[in-house]
C-alpha cells in the first residue's frame, strides 16, 4: 500500500512540475505577450518579453534572446518619444555582453538598424556632403552617408565572422527572427547562409553616391564570368574599403567556397546564377 502511495505521489509531483514547465516555455510566453499586445496593454506585455529575455539568456537560448531583444525595441517605441538612439545604444550593449553565435545575430540586426535609418531618411543624406569630423560619434543621426555605410559594413563584416563556426550553426532555431520563405532549409540550412543573405541585400545595393578612392573598384574583369569553381579560388583584393560591390563578389565567394567541398548542387547552382547575374 505504502509503494502504490508512493508512486501516486511520484506521478502527480511529475504532472505538476510537467504543467509548471509548460507554462514557463517559449510558446506559452509569447503567447501571453501577444494576447496583452492585443489589448494594447504594452507595459505589461514588455515585462513578459523581459522574463522571456531572463530564461533565454540563462539557458543560452540565441533565437529567443534576439527575438525578446526584438520586441522590447518594439514596445520601446510605443512608450517612450524619440527612442531610436536608446534602441541603438541597447543593442550595442547587448552585443558587448554576447558571444557567438548570438553577437552575429544582434551585429547583422543592427547594421539593418542603420540601413533602415538611411532608407527612411535618404532625401536628407542626398542633400549632404561628408564632414570633417563626425558631429557626435555616438549619435549616428548626425552622421553623413560615407560614415553611416561604413558602420553598416563594419555590422555586417561583424556578423559574418567566424564563418566555420556559423556554418554549423542549423539555420531552423532562428526561422523565428528570420522571414522564412517556404522550401529555404534546400537554400539556407545554415546560420551563415542566413546572415551572408541577410549582408548581400546591403552589398548589392545600386546607391552610388558615396566619397569613393580615386583608385575605387570597379567591376570590369572579365575573367569574374567564370564557372564557379574557378570563381572560388579567384584573386578578389581590392585597396577600396568603400566598395560595396567588391564586398558583395567576396561574400558570393565564401558562400560557394563554402558549399564546394560537399556539393548541395539546388543550393550551389542557385547561389551561382545569383553571382553571375550580380556581375
Amino acid at each position: 500500500m505504502k509503494k502504490l502511495s508512493l508512486i501516486f505521489t511520484l506521478i502527480l509531483f511529475s504532472q505538476f512540475a510537467q504543467s509548471q514547465q509548460n507554462q514557463d516555455s517559449y510558446e506559452v510566453l509569447w503567447q501571453k505577450a501577444q494576447k496583452f499586445d492585443g489589448k494594447s496593454l504594452t507595459k505589461s506585455a514588455l515585462k513578459v518579453v523581459k522574463s522571456i529575455s531572463e530564461k533565454a539568456k540563462k539557458e543560452n537560448n540565441s533565437a529567443q534572446i534576439v527575438k525578446a531583444l526584438l520586441y522590447t525595441s518594439k514596445y520601446a517605441m510605443t512608450l517612450e518619444e524619440d527612442v531610436q538612439l536608446k534602441i541603438i545604444n541597447d543593442f550595442k550593449s547587448e552585443i558587448d555582453k554576447s558571444e557567438f553565435p548570438t553577437k552575429n545575430v544582434l551585429e547583422s540586426y543592427l547594421a539593418n538598424l542603420y540601413w533602415q535609418f538611411f532608407q527612411q531618411n535618404r532625401y536628407q543624406f542626398y542633400d549632404c556632403t561628408k564632414t570633417e569630423a563626425i558631429v557626435d560619434s555616438t549619435n549616428f543621426r548626425t552622421w553623413d552617408l560615407t560614415t553611416l555605410f561604413k558602420e553598416i559594413s563594419i555590422h555586417f563584416d561583424a556578423s559574418l565572422k567566424n564563418s566555420s563556426g556559423l556554418q554549423k550553426v542549423n539555420a531552423s532555431p532562428f526561422k523565428e527572427i528570420f522571414s522564412e520563405q517556404p522550401g529555404s532549409k534546400i537554400y539556407r540550412p545554415t546560420l551563415f547562409d542566413l546572415l551572408a543573405h541577410n549582408a548581400l541585400l546591403f552589398y548589392k545595393t545600386s546607391e552610388n553616391t558615396i566619397t569613393r578612392p580615386a583608385d575605387k573598384f570597379e567591376v570590369d574583369n572579365p575573367e569574374i564570368l567564370c564557372e564557379a569553381y574557378q570563381y572560388t579560388q579567384f584573386n578578389l583584393d581590392s585597396q577600396d574599403e568603400t566598395s560595396l560591390q567588391a564586398r558583395a563578389l567576396c561574400i558570393y565567394q565564401q558562400l560557394l567556397q563554402f558549399l564546394f567541398p560537399e556539393p548541395k548542387l539546388d543550393a550551389l547552382v542557385t547561389i551561382d546564377i545569383e553571382r553571375l547575374k550580380y556581375i
